[in-house]
C-alpha cells in the first residue's frame, strides 16, 4: 500500500507550482484556442459551401503554416531570451531581444508578401490531383501570404510578453483577431453588410486583415510607457542587431522542427487526398479539432517555458525541473479528460462542422482513436517547450525528424493505403507520433543535461 501510495504522490503534481503555472498559461491558453478558433471559423463556414471549399482550405492552410509557422519560431527564440534575461534581472537587454525580433520579422515577412501570388501558384499543384481543389487552394493561398508579415510579427511580440510574465497580452490580442475575423468570414465567405460575396478568398482575406488587427494592438501596447521605458523598446536598433544572431542559433531548430511537423502533415494530407475528396474534408475537420483540443496544453508548455528559462537565468535550474514536471503531469490530465469527449461524442462533435452524413461517418473513427493518445500529446508538447525554454532547441527539433520520417509518414502510408484502411489507418500515424514524440522528450528531460545550457 505504502508503495501504491508512493507512485500516487509522484504522479500528483505540487498545488504552489502548478497555481503559478496555471496563472501565466491561462491567458496564453485561452489566447491560442482563441486563435485557433480562427482556422475553426474558417472551416466551419466553409464546410457549408460543400466539401470541396472544406477540402481546398485545408490543405492550402496546411501549406501556408508549413512555411510562415516554420519562419514563426523566431518567437520561440524571443521568448528563450527574454525569459533567461529577465531571471538576470538584466531588462534592457529584453527590450533589445525584442528590437531584434522586430527587425527579423520584417526581413522574413515583407518578401513573403510580395511574393504572394508566385508562391501560391508553386504550391497550388502540389494540393490535391483534383484541379478544382488546386485551383481553389490557390486562391486561398495567395490572400493568406498577403498577411504573413502580421502572423511573423505577433509571434515576436508573444514571445517578449510570454518571456517578461506577461502573458494577458496575448489572449487580449487573440481575442482581438478572433472577433473580427468571425465578424469578416460572415461578412466575406458569404455576402453580408453589403460587402461580395467572395467563398474561399473572403475566408482568407478575413483571416489577414484579422491577423493584422493583432499586429496594431501589439504595436499600440508595447508604446505604452510602463513596456516602452521600462524596457527602452524601439531605442538603438543598431546595438539591437547584435542580439540577431543567439535568436537565429535558438530559433533555426525550432524552424527546422516546425517545417518538418508541417511539411509531414502537408504530405499527410497529400496521403488523404489519395484517398478520395471526403476523406480530405473529413481530416480537415479533425485538424481543426485537435489543434483546438491541444490550445491548452500547449499554453501550459508556454508557462513552462518561461518558468524554465526565468529560472535558469536566476541560476535555479532543479526549481526549472520541478517547474516543467508538474506542468506536464497537468497537461497529461487535462489532455486525458479532451480525449474523452472525442470517444464519448465524436458524431456530435462532427456536426459543429459539417451536416454532410458521408464525412461524418469517415471522421468519427479515427476521432475515436486520437482522444486516447490526447494524454501524451500533453506531456510531448510542455517538455518540448520546456527543453526549448532551456535552450536545448537542437534535440526537439532532431526528435522531430527522427519520429515523422519513421514513425508518423511511414504508419499513414503504410496503413492509409497499402493495407487499404483509408482514412482510419492514415490518422493511426497521429497516434504512433505522439506517443513516441512524449517518450523522446521525457527521456532526455530526465537526464538533465539541458541544466548546464547557456543562452
Amino acid at each position: 500500500m505504502s508503495r501504491v501510495s508512493h507512485i500516487l504522490q509522484r504522479m500528483r503534481p505540487h498545488p504552489v507550482r502548478v497555481r503559478k503555472v496555471i496563472r501565466l498559461a491561462y491567458p496564453v491558453a485561452l489566447g491560442m484556442i482563441s486563435i485557433t478558433l480562427l482556422n475553426v471559423v474558417d472551416t466551419a463556414m466553409l464546410g457549408r459551401l460543400g466539401s470541396v471549399p472544406l477540402a481546398a482550405a485545408g490543405i492550402s492552410g496546411v501549406a501556408y503554416f508549413a512555411i510562415v509557422f516554420s519562419l514563426a519560431g523566431i518567437g520561440i527564440g524571443v521568448q528563450t531570451l527574454t525569459a533567461r534575461r529577465y531571471g538576470e534581472g538584466d531588462l534592457l537587454q529584453c527590450g533589445q531581444v525584442l528590437n531584434a525580433g522586430l527587425i527579423l520579422g520584417l526581413i522574413f515577412g515583407i518578401p513573403l508578401v510580395l511574393a504572394s501570388g508566385a508562391i501560391a501558384s508553386i504550391l497550388s499543384p502540389f494540393l490535391s490531383q483534383q484541379s478544382e481543389v488546386a485551383s481553389l487552394g490557390e486562391i486561398y493561398l495567395r490572400y493568406r501570404f498577403l498577411g504573413s508579415v502580421f502572423l511573423l510579427l505577433n509571434m515576436v511580440y508573444r514571445g517578449f510578453f510570454n518571456g517578461v510574465g506577461d502573458t494577458k497580452q496575448q489572449l487580449v490580442s487573440a481575442i482581438i483577431v478572433t472577433v473580427s475575423n468571425v465578424v469578416l468570414d460572415y461578412a466575406l465567405i458569404f455576402g453580408h453588410f453589403g460587402l461580395p460575396k467572395m467563398g474561399i478568398a473572403g475566408a482568407a482575406i478575413a483571416s489577414t486583415i484579422a491577423t493584422g488587427l493583432g499586429s496594431i494592438y501589439f504595436i499600440g501596447i508595447s508604446l505604452v510607457k510602463r513596456y516602452r521605458v521600462t524596457y527602452h523598446l524601439y531605442r538603438n536598433f543598431l546595438h539591437a542587431v547584435s542580439r540577431i544572431g543567439p535568436i537565429i542559433r535558438l530559433s533555426l531548430p525550432v524552424m527546422g522542427q516546425r517545417l518538418t511537423s508541417n511539411g509531414s502533415f502537408f504530405v499527410f494530407f497529400s496521403i488523404v487526398a489519395r484517398i478520395g475528396t471526403l476523406e480530405l474534408a473529413a481530416s480537415n475537420i479533425i485538424r481543426s479539432v485537435i489543434g483546438l483540443s491541444i490550445m491548452p496544453a500547449i499554453g501550459i508548455g508556454v508557462a513552462a517555458m518561461t518558468l524554465v528559462g526565468q529560472n535558469m537565468g536566476a541560476k535555479k535550474p532543479d526549481e526549472a525541473e520541478v517547474f516543467a514536471w508538474d506542468a506536464a503531469k497537468l497537461a497529461a490530465y487535462l489532455m486525458a479528460g479532451i480525449g474523452l469527449l472525442f470517444v464519448a461524442f465524436p458524431r456530435f462533435i462532427f456536426m459543429i462542422y459539417t451536416s454532410d452524413p458521408a464525412v461524418i461517418a469517415l471522421g468519427r473513427t479515427p476521432l475515436i482513436f486520437l482522444g486516447l493518445t490526447q494524454a501524451f500529446g500533453g506531456i510531448s508538447l510542455v517538455l518540448e517547450q520546456s527543453l526549448q525554454g532551456a535552450g536545448n532547441t537542437r534535440y526537439v527539433m532532431l526528435a522531430e525528424v527522427l519520429v515523422c520520417s519513421l514513425f508518423y509518414l511511414p504508419v499513414a502510408y503504410l496503413l492509409g493505403i497499402r493495407a487499404h484502411l483509408g482514412i482510419t489507418g492514415a490518422w493511426l500515424g497521429e497516434l504512433a507520433y505522439w506517443i513516441t514524440m512524449s517518450s523522446l522528450m521525457a527521456v532526455k528531460f530526465r537526464t538533465g543535461t539541458w541544466k548546464s545550457i547557456r543562452v
